[in-house]
């Protein structure tokens, strides 16, 4: 996977700067919704079982519902989900480019997982759906002979086998995708273990790894929680009602979100201490501690709800946890910049030596000099009045005139014209210094 490598660009200390805020706006777009995607995920799978288990009607629809929430649209997934991963991919090859260090390549794996999660929940999806059908063509007696009954309840047990694997291979995929996605990020703001070698075991087995993991699964929890409150129960929901089963998920919603905010907070402190001294600073205490004052004020909001049975702050609850979730995307970042500031210096150089090298391929940059180049290559052989190793330019320069263009292509590849000289060896000049050096002998010459 070293082609992304292969594809990257010395950049200036202005353009990392531009790349870092992409970093952020792009994990903006992605982690609020991996978040919900990981949570909804979760919970589905644990009402379904619910629903197994005790038979309960509410659970089970609860369950369908919540894998519909973020399968509404193919394209949503790949926008919110795809697309940020891989741009936060290049995004690191770019900005740790000479580090001999694989961010972007663990961020791929975590795209290619992430996509096969997202397939698998689809799938999931579907069989719900198709269960439902099987289970009323059973109910009603679809089918007109014994072949046709047992077909029906073939295809029913297959699609009950297939939502059971379905949703345990889309779970494995999606914890796996964040985990390697956290541990990634984790991994380019420690730059303290880039020297040591980087492989799949200093993800899996780091610390800061797994608490920003923990920190990671409580928050998209308690986020996907939110969600479902705004959703069911905003002023112009498209799921209005009343009764048991709206009573079930506001109970659930209500008691789960206030639990899992008053636990983020400590999470939020445990993924800022585990982290590498390098990457601390004034700001990425400052952005940990608005978020946790912003989560303990969220969580008197969802305490005054629960108590008060009503839900008129779901929307500034919701607003306010996407801002959470901003801050701390802002707080990992600074970390990212604190801690890599003497790489970021390394690249800037390199920058430095690229665009004068390119310029200089191009022929392009400071002034050139013809008589400079004279006095430091062409007077060792020429003289233009006399004979020194090469003919005087007084005896060479005339079938020239008016024909500078010759002139420079005999310079830039020069031939052995008189047998009377040895031949000219290349200098090695570029197409600007070439033309320098003809206009200044030209005339030198007339003078």
């Amino acid at each position: 996977m070293d082609f992304l490598d292969k594809l990257v660009l010395p950049q200036s200390a202005h353009h990392m700067v531009l790349i870092k805020y992409l970093l952020v706006l792009a994990n903006i777009l992605l982690v609020p919704y991996l978040s919900v995607l990981t949570g909804s995920l979760i919970f589905s799978i644990y009402f379904k079982k619910q629903a197994e288990k005790k038979n309960n009607p509410h659970a089970y629809r609860f369950s369908k519902e919540l894998v519909d929430l973020v399968t509404f649209n193919k394209s949503v997934a790949v926008a919110l989900g795809i697309v940020p991963l891989l741009s936060s991919s290049f995004g690191y090859a770019q900005l740790l480019h000479l580090s001999n260090f694989e961010v972007s390549n663990y961020l791929l794996l975590s795209a290619l997982l992430l996509l096969a999660a997202i397939v698998m929940i689809f799938t999931f999806k579907y069989s719900f759906h198709f269960k439902d059908i099987f289970k009323v063509a059973d109910e009603k007696g679809i089918g007109s002979s014994e072949f046709e009954k047992e077909q029906i309840n073939k295809y029913s047990v297959n699609t009950n086998s297939m939502n059971r694997k379905a949703g345990k291979i889309a779970l494995y995929a999606t914890i796996f995708a964040v985990y390697f996605y956290v541990g990634a990020v984790q991994l380019a703001i420690d730059s303290e273990r880039w020297t040591a070698g980087t492989n799949v075991f200093s993800i899996v087995f780091s610390l800061s790894t797994v608490v920003n993991f923990l920190q990671f699964f409580v928050g998209s929890l308690a986020l996907t929680s939110i969600v479902v409150l705004y959703k069911y129960f905003r002023p112009n929901s498209d799921v209005k009602g009343e009764g048991e089963y709206f009573d079930y998920i506001k109970k659930f919603s209500l008691s789960n979100s206030l639990i899992l905010t008053i636990a983020f907070p400590l999470m939020i402190a445990l993924g800022t201490v585990v982290k590498t001294k390098l990457a601390l600073s004034f700001m990425v205490f400052a952005y940990a501690i608005a978020a946790i004052i912003l989560l303990l004020f969220v969580s008197s909001l969802i305490y005054f709800m629960l108590k008060e049975n009503h839900l008129k702050y779901n929307l500034a609850v919701l607003f306010l946890y996407v801002v959470v979730f901003a801050l701390l995307i802002i707080k990992d970042q600074y970390a990212f910049d604190t801690s890599t500031q003497k790489h970021f210096a390394v690249l800037a150089a390199n920058y430095t030596d690229y665009e004068t090298n390119l310029k200089a391929d191009l022929g392009i940059g400071p002034a050139i000099s013809g008589a400079d180049i004279y006095n430091g290559r062409c007077i060792a052989c020429h003289n233009f009045d006399k004979k020194v190793v090469g003919p005087p330019y007084n005896e060479t320069l005339p079938k020239y005139e008016g024909k500078k263009a010759d002139l420079v292509k005999y310079i830039l590849s020069p031939v052995k014209i008189n047998p009377a000289y040895p031949a000219m060896p290349n200098q090695g000049l570029k197409p600007k210094e070439a033309e320098a050096i003809a206009d200044y002998i030209l005339a030198t010459y007339k003078k």
